[in-house]
């Protein structure tokens, strides 16, 4: 019964309900983005919230199962933690910290009885009660590296799976279109926290007992995400690099991790290298982004595809982002107009002649919805509303 009590009390905190407003936010702003520029949202399903549920009972379920019977974590990183995530969820609009909040709270929660600048908090901690003096530090390495790795899967899975572009300026005032990533979950990680205080101030909590200390069984919010921009490249590719790189590190957390078992003073630089190494990596795709020669800006002889809208016949053709269509039906296009009017010639059927981002020409064609070239689902710029 106590355990049920405990699944129950991970649905009253707030960072949780926070992030499923944010998610949500995510969502209608993206929505209200898309119909500003199109007049109709290229993905009309509430994905982010689908990835939201999914990817956060996955990691939830196999992080738990995996590690929560052995993880404990002290009531000093738990509180840093999750007060350093209600701030990023609900201040920071412009980036998910996931791994930064992460690595601050380990760093903090190292570092307390070593800065002396932070020794009034740590008082004020043991004025409360709270005492982690039980728990091993190794298993807030463990606990980052957990963190880092579920980010590699969150990236990998999810990331430049849905190509919604935002219109910008390049540097000669064309407008380009740039591909935005902006998703996060949160899932429960069920970990062992000393009880001493937990056990007076919640004690509905079920409670063990481990070499005379009482630790309690709870599900703490894990945040995971990230927001990033492509500019150049193609999204999906960029997020697959990306996430093959933090997969590496992550590898090398678990050999630091290994490391720190044997000389425990390896411990806190360990988590500085990963943090660093975590955003050499962001910064390291930023740059390979920058670098491309493409850009998905207008053209003069074609129109630009920037967008291709699920279950129509554009998302059955061999299109991708990027493309320019040269001609439709036989008939050089070069605005909305014309691109229309060589769509309306055949009324169930159009073949495209397509110019890829490596200058490749190919062609493709599908059948259409009978009268309804409009509803072809391909967006470009000639479509932009005025």
């Amino acid at each position: 019964m106590k355990f049920l009590i405990a699944c129950g009390f991970y649905g009253l905190q707030p960072a949780l309900w926070i992030g499923v407003i944010r998610s949500y936010l995510i969502h209608t702003r993206r929505l209200k983005k898309e119909r500003g520029i199109f007049n109709s949202a290229i993905y009309e399903d509430f994905y982010e919230g689908r990835h939201f549920v999914r990817m956060g009972l996955i990691f939830g379920i196999l992080a738990s199962v995996v590690l929560g019977g052995f993880l404990s974590i002290s009531l000093e990183w738990l509180i840093i933690y999750e007060g350093l995530l209600l701030i990023s969820l609900t201040l920071i609009h412009w980036w998910l910290l996931s791994v930064t909040v992460a690595g601050i709270a380990s760093l903090l929660a190292l570092g307390l009885p070593n800065i002396s600048e932070l020794r009034p908090l740590l008082h004020w901690f043991e004025g409360l009660g709270i005492n982690s003096t039980t728990v091993a530090p190794l298993n807030l390495l463990i606990l980052f590296v957990v963190i880092i790795l579920a980010n590699a899967v969150f990236l990998n899975v999810n990331g430049g799976r849905f190509d919604s572009p935002t219109l910008v300026r390049n540097q000669r005032n064309n407008k380009t279109a740039v591909y935005k990533f902006n998703e996060l979950t949160i899932f429960p990680f069920l970990l062992f926290v000393p009880g001493d205080w937990i056990h007076t101030s919640l004690p509905m909590m079920p409670l063990f007992q481990v070499h005379n200390h009482f630790y309690a069984l709870l599900l703490v919010p894990i945040l995971i995400g990230l927001k990033f921009t492509v500019k150049r490249s193609v999204p999906r590719a960029l997020f697959k690099i990306m996430s093959h790189g933090i997969y590496l590190l992550a590898g090398i957390g678990v050999c630091l991790a290994i490391a720190g078992y044997f000389v425990p003073h390896l411990i806190l630089p360990a988590v500085v290298i990963l943090l660093l190494g975590y955003y050499l990596i962001l910064g390291l795709a930023k740059h390979r982004d920058n670098q491309q020669s493409f850009e998905y800006s207008e053209v003069m002889d074609g129109v630009r595809v920037i967008g291709i809208q699920p279950e129509t016949p554009a998302a059955k053709m061999d299109l991708k982002v990027g493309d320019v269509i040269l001609e439709v039906n036989g008939i050089s296009v070069t605005d909305e107009d014309s691109f229309y009017r060589a769509l309306s010639t055949n009324s169930t059927y159009c073949r495209f002649k397509v110019r890829d981002r490596n200058d490749q020409l190919k062609m493709t064609e599908s059948a259409i919805f009978k009268n309804s070239p409009h509803e072809i689902g391909v967006k470009t710029y000639t479509q932009l509303s005025h």
